[in-house]
């Protein structure tokens, strides 16, 4: 079944950004770069590793599977562990599709930042400083090898009240993100095998629906 959590990798869709940057670096400065290659970056791709917190139950979940991103506003989070899970959207549609549970959720990309459409990036005019207070993360904010940005929203949302980026302090590529929602839960989200502006076909990105398979509409 299809949780909330589950739905949460979609933000991270905004952090999927490289750049270059020396540790001389202000944090106005590291912005500016994130911001400049983000507009250089056509798509991307990733194996990615997915820990969900549920803070009232102390409950663990960990998901592993592959991303591909590609503008504007495409995406497909394919759940290999611990069971298949698709995540597709063509910019316009997002599908929700669990084989194992024979449904398809089907629900149209809003123009605001919610759990369906923190897609402002993938969209093209999306601005860092426009949507998030940015800030080092106060733990840990600056190491040898990642730094640690802290974004939160200026627009109030219930599935992300902070996000964390972890950012290689060699080349930038984003390494991790953790979302925090209003209850306190987590969806921590590690990045390796990054491809950046590899070629990827547009017909990943539009999903067909089995037959013999529920389709709910939201």
């Amino acid at each position: 079944m299809i949780t909330k959590l589950h739905l949460a990798p979609i933000i991270c869709i905004i952090t999927l950004l490289s750049a270059n940057i020396s540790h001389s670096l202000t944090l106005d400065e590291i912005i500016d770069r994130v911001q400049d290659r983000y507009e250089k970056t056509g798509n991307f791709q990733a194996d990615f590793t997915q820990t969900s917190i549920l803070k009232t139950v102390k409950q663990k979940q960990v998901s592993k599977g592959r991303v591909f991103i590609k503008k504007p506003g495409m995406m497909r989070w394919e759940y290999k562990e611990p069971e298949a899970q698709f995540i597709i959207s063509d910019g316009k549609v997002i599908w929700f599709y669990v084989p194992i549970d024979k449904q398809v959720m089907i629900s149209n990309v809003t123009g605001d930042i919610d759990s369906h459409s923190p897609n402002i990036f993938l969209a093209g005019s999306g601005k860092l400083r426009n949507i998030f207070n940015i800030g080092l993360e106060s733990e840990g904010g600056i190491s040898q090898y990642q730094y640690l940005l802290r974004l939160i929203p200026k627009k109030s949302q219930p599935n992300m009240t902070k996000l964390v980026i972890g950012v290689n302090s060699e080349d930038f590529k984003i390494e991790m993100s953790t979302i925090y929602d209003i209850y306190g839960n987590q969806t921590i989200i590690s990045f390796s095998s990054i491809e950046i502006n590899k070629e990827l076909s547009d017909d990943i990105f539009h999903f067909e629906v089995p037959q013999d398979v529920r389709v709910v509409t939201q």
